[in-house]
């Protein structure tokens, strides 16, 4: 069922009572009566500030509205079913002055009488939006929130928005789900979530199978960006919407499970979208001597303000990202990983610590929504931090044994996890070493290439970061 986002049938009482004084009635000396639009806001503020406190002027929602269901739980939350889905429309001069509206299935919108901190926009007065067109917030954008012949588009896109925001709170956690280009996406299952994966998971009624829909999960904060549209200060991070264009003009309709949301240009749909397309060029490897290779690790160094030397495992990156993962020399199980955004030459850490989060893939593309995930390994390296610091005493007695080294002197570079370790000794010579469960495969290898090459072989997520790039 659909939820009520905005009930303004008080609203539209003071509506007509102003229409009325404004009216020159039963003052036979006054033929002509001068009507001053600040005085009559001033009356119309008097009379909001007198309204019962469960009443939600100018469409906007009261503080008390848990009082009467209406509300979506907060982020975190399976959002709920509201018990109530009729939209209430404003009155036409012809409505009662009790208050009743004459058609109450209109998906409704802020008046223009108030505005509350959620909806942050200025009253009746006329902006440059983003395409450069002028709008008048008290007329032009909100009617689309109130014209009648949109009102079944209205209401398939509330029930679509909150069948999309359900099943995102309920599954975010389980798997990976994230924005792709700006759209719901199943990362685990490399699968768009569009209206007819919704209606196959149970989601969402089987008669919008059919229908043609954008499901998006984007920024609040960018929706909060465009002044006709209504998004509350309470939805924050990422927040699924459903967009479809208008019928006959060059618009987009969107809206979002907690909020009335609004119509953006064709152009600002675009735009909006186009800041989340994640191909940002070739993904690619940068190796030892490339132009940005020794400029990165500089930035990092800078970062981190200890300018150590660097056991870099891999850097790879497109024309805007570049993932780093690396340690001290002094401490090859400590490893590190960053993503760094370049600007013109510089390049400027802008996550850390991915190495300890289980769920790094999930951080990176909600922080970042434009990066392009096959930018990041198969790997999560938190996933094998315990094993780093395991003793290795152990593989090195038995290549001893085995007469591949004299002992662990021999030894220039060591890192490993319980199953694969990467040894690099003085002489340059390399090994690969897999752990059989009974004893070590030691294998030389004559590259870096090479002995990932057998690691992916034996497992395609194997932990390439212990490998040393050179």
């Amino acid at each position: 069922m659909k939820n009520i986002k905005y009930k303004n049938v008080l609203a539209a009482v003071i509506f007509c009572a102003l229409v009325v004084s404004s009216c020159n009635f039963g003052d036979g000396n006054n033929t002509e009566q001068s009507v001053n639009p600040s005085e009559n806001k001033n009356e119309a503020d008097s009379n909001i500030n007198n309204l019962p406190n469960d009443s939600n002027v100018g469409g906007a929602e009261n503080d008390n509205a848990q009082a009467n269901n209406e509300q979506l739980p907060e982020d975190g939350e399976t959002p709920a079913d509201s018990e109530n889905n009729n939209h209430i429309k404003p009155e036409n001069d012809e409505s009662s002055n009790n208050g009743n509206s004459t058609n109450n299935n209109t998906h409704d919108k802020p008046e223009n009488q108030t505005q509350t901190a959620d909806n942050k926009k200025p009253n009746n007065t006329v902006k440059n939006d983003e395409d450069g067109e002028a709008s008048n917030q008290g007329q032009g954008k909100d009617v689309y929130l109130t014209d009648p012949a949109l009102l079944e588009t209205w209401n398939e896109l509330d029930d679509i928005a909150l069948a999309g925001q359900t099943y995102y709170t309920e599954n975010f956690s389980k798997t990976r789900i994230i924005t792709k280009d700006g759209y719901l996406y199943n990362k685990a299952a490399e699968e768009k979530i569009d209206l007819r994966y919704l209606v196959a998971k149970g989601y969402l009624s089987s008669k919008y199978v059919t229908k043609k829909c954008d499901l998006l999960l984007l920024k609040a904060s960018d929706l909060k960006n465009y002044s006709s549209l209504y998004i509350k200060d309470s939805e924050t991070e990422l927040v699924v919407a459903a967009a479809v264009p208008h019928p006959n003009e060059n618009m987009y309709l969107l809206t979002t499970a907690r909020s009335a949301g609004g119509a953006i240009s064709s152009a600002q749909y675009a735009s909006l979208l186009n800041g989340y397309y994640q191909n940002n060029g070739t993904v690619g490897h940068l190796s030892y001597g490339a132009a940005d290779y020794e400029r990165i690790l500089s930035f990092i160094s800078m970062y981190e303000s200890k300018y150590e030397e660097y056991f870099v495992r891999s850097i790879t990156s497109d024309n805007k990202y570049a993932v780093v993962i690396l340690s001290e020399t002094s401490t090859p199980s400590d490893v590190r990983q960053y993503v760094l955004r370049r600007s013109g030459s510089i390049w400027e850490v802008v996550m850390s610590g991915l190495e300890t989060d289980p769920r790094a893939l999930i951080s990176v593309n909600k922080a970042l929504p434009d990066f392009n995930l096959n930018l990041l390994p198969e790997y999560t390296i938190n996933d094998y931090l315990v094993s780093l610091n395991k003793d290795k005493s152990q593989l090195v007695g038995e290549m001893t044994a085995k007469g591949y080294i004299t002992g662990a002197a021999d030894i220039e570079y060591i890192c490993g996890t319980s199953n694969f370790v990467y040894i690099v000794l003085k002489n340059e010579q390399k090994y690969i070493c897999n752990n059989t469960g009974s004893e070590w495969n030691v294998v030389q290898v004559s590259t870096s290439s090479e002995a990932i090459s057998k690691m992916l072989s034996i497992n395609k997520s194997a932990p390439t970061f212990i490998v040393l790039d050179r």
